[in-house]
């Protein structure tokens, strides 16, 4: 009997040792015997997730889903309620993002909890941590057949533009073609002495100037050819990356050049036998050519001569010499502010300020306005004795550095008397410019000016 209940005892003990290891076994899988904290999160899809499913924390097993509740209108999300082990709580953060993830590429789906980042804090218990809505791949696949149809499309698209441009091209280039040949055609007659331009050719005198010319042709032919070839590289170019506006605009003006050449060698050649061929009293374009020079050198003697005698006249003889040069734009600025280089001469001054001259171009510079002209026409008109003699257009600006002041007023004054000069036939040797900045001599009663001053010498009386 005592043996009886010891077997007994001993079964019983070695059940209660099974059924404990068991339970223990049971309980680590599942952490029953760890400390859980719990969380929730909003999902407007559950992606297959349900009640017990796995919960990862930066991919370590980290607890279950312990219930999803079901929302009751189609505006709000499943609420998801997650039990996860304490230990992890200091990297669950307040921006953790919560997101349904696949073991594998066809494995089971759980619900992976990244960690946030230091400077968040940590998540207080039955806190809701922001999710990601799960990614949809039939979605994707319906974006992808819409793309591809469109692509499709934009190929054939492409094609047929590919298709017009090289009809194009070919039109264009057949136009290159044929400017080249008549410009080859001219070039050939030239050198074989036909037409005017090769009987031309026999005067040394205007040889040069025609195998310049022919030179010139060349070099255009040349770079008309260099041109097709850039088109070519172009359109191999617009087949590899589908730049069809960028042909367009290439083929528009390889057919402008075309154009624009065959005009030219038409124009060389019939200017060349209209100014070349026998004028009226049947002399030839190298005789009239020989002529002009002479006309020219002729000229340039009498000017010279003219300049001699001035200077000796009685009027101007002691203004030349007190001045000990015979330019009017070579006036030294700081002789000319004390009065020292026309002290025997008196000055007529009329001022005229910047605005009521000038305009500004886009590019900066300036030019006379139309008012401008206006003014300085009823200006200059006032003036006795203008062509008789000596006028100093002085120039002053005020704006920007000392450098950029003394730049600036020398142009206006340029500006002022090349448009004197060419408007009343005013002799060059008797107008002279000067650039004083922004600063008048002292004699002109002024302290600053932004403008020009036309200044009438005259004898003093």
């Amino acid at each position: 009997m005592n043996q009886r209940n010891l077997w007994v005892g001993i079964l019983v003990a070695v059940a209660i040792v099974l059924f404990g290891t068991g339970l223990f076994l049971i309980g680590s899988q599942h952490r029953a015997f760890r400390h859980h904290v719990v969380f929730y999160s909003d999902l407007a899809n559950v992606d297959g997730i349900g009640k017990g499913a796995k919960v990862r924390v930066n991919g370590m097993d980290a607890g279950e889903v312990e219930n999803i509740s079901i929302p009751s209108r189609p505006s709000q999300k499943f609420r998801i309620k997650l039990k996860l082990d304490e230990r992890l709580h200091g990297l669950i953060r307040e921006d953790s993002l919560v997101s349904i993830e696949t073991e594998g590429l066809v494995g089971d789906k759980f619900l992976l909890v990244r960690s946030g980042t230091d400077q968040s804090p940590e998540a207080p218990a039955s806190f809701t941590l922001p999710s990601k809505e799960p990614f949809e791949i039939g979605k994707m696949l319906d974006k992808a057949d819409g793309l591809i149809a469109q692509m499709g499309g934009t190929i054939t698209q492409v094609n047929g533009t590919i298709a017009d441009v090289q009809g194009h091209l070919d039109g264009a280039l057949g136009a290159v073609t044929t400017t080249v040949n008549n410009t080859n055609g001219i070039v050939t007659d030239i050198r074989h002495g036909k037409g005017t331009a090769g009987v031309l050719l026999e005067d040394p005198a205007t040889a040069a100037n025609v195998r310049h010319i022919v030179t010139n042709t060349q070099q255009v032919t040349q770079s008309l050819q260099a041109t097709a070839e850039q088109v070519n590289g172009i359109v191999q170019d617009v087949q590899q990356r589908q730049l069809v506006a960028k042909i367009d605009d290439t083929i528009n003006s390889a057919k402008s050049a075309s154009q624009q050449l065959d005009q030219a060698s038409r124009h060389v050649n019939t200017t060349l036998q209209t100014a070349l061929g026998p004028d009226q009293y049947g002399r030839d374009g190298g005789v009239n050519l020989r002529q002009s020079l002479t006309n020219v050198n002729d000229a340039s003697g009498n000017l010279a001569d003219d300049t001699e005698a001035l200077k000796h006249e009685f009027f101007f003889r002691g203004f030349f010499k007190s001045r000990g040069y015979d330019n009017l734009d070579q006036i030294p600025v700081q002789p000319y502010r004390n009065r020292k280089i026309f002290r025997k001469l008196s000055e007529d001054r009329q001022w005229i300020d910047a605005p009521a001259l000038f305009t500004e171009n886009p590019d900066g510079t300036e030019t006379l306005s139309a008012a401008g002209r206006l003014q300085l026409d009823n200006d200059a008109a006032r003036i006795d004795g203008l062509h008789d003699s000596p006028l100093i257009v002085e120039g002053y600006a005020d704006a920007g550095t000392p450098a950029d002041q003394l730049i600036g007023s020398r142009e206006r004054a340029a500006l002022v008397r090349t448009y004197l000069q060419h408007r009343f036939q005013i002799a060059p040797k008797n107008t002279g410019i000067i650039g004083l900045s922004a600063t008048p001599p002292r004699a002109a009663g002024k302290s600053t000016w932004n403008g020009i001053c036309l200044v009438h010498l005259s004898k003093s009386k």
